[in-house]
C-alpha cells in the first residue's frame, strides 16, 4: 500500500516541482539555468523512498496493547520501602536520615519569630 502511494507520487514529483519553480523564478532564470552545462555525477538514482531506509525503521504496531500486558511491564515500577528512617536525637520524632527534623525545626523558627517580634529587628540575633 505504502508503495503503491510512493510509486505514484514520484510520478508526480516532476510536473509539481516544475509547476512551483515556473510560479517563482522568471522564464529567463530558468531558461539559463537549462542552458548551463551540467555536471555529471556517478550517484546511483533511488528507485523509491523504500530503499532508504530498512524495513524495520517502517514497523508500526499491528494490534492494541491490552490492560494486562500493560500492567506486567509496569509490574516492577512499584513502591519502594525506605530504609533510611531514625529517630531525632533531639526531640525522638522520626525523621529522614541526614535531614532536618521538621518537628525541632518548627520549634526554633517559632522561637526566632517570637524573639524577631519581641525586639523589632528583621534578622533573629543568634546569640
Amino acid at each position: 500500500m505504502a508503495s503503491l502511494a510512493l510509486h505514484q507520487t514520484q510520478a508526480l514529483l516532476p510536473s509539481i516541482r516544475h509547476s512551483l519553480f515556473a510560479r517563482w523564478l522568471p522564464r529567463v532564470v530558468i531558461s539559463a539555468s537549462l542552458a548551463l552545462p551540467r555536471p555529471t555525477w556517478s550517484i546511483p538514482s533511488l528507485e523509491s523512498l523504500l530503499e532508504l531506509f530498512p524495513p524495520f525503521l517502517l514497523a508500526v504496531p499491528k494490534k492494541k496493547t491490552s490492560h494486562s500486558r500493560k500492567a506486567m511491564r509496569s509490574a516492577n515500577k512499584g513502591l519502594k520501602d525506605k530504609r533510611n528512617i531514625v529517630n531525632c536525637p533531639g526531640c525522638g520524632a522520626v525523621k529522614l536520615a541526614h535531614h532536618i527534623c521538621p518537628t525541632c525545626y518548627s520549634a526554633v523558627t517559632r522561637q526566632w519569630k517570637a524573639k524577631n517580634r519581641a525586639t523589632g529587628s528583621e534578622i533573629p540575633d543568634m546569640s
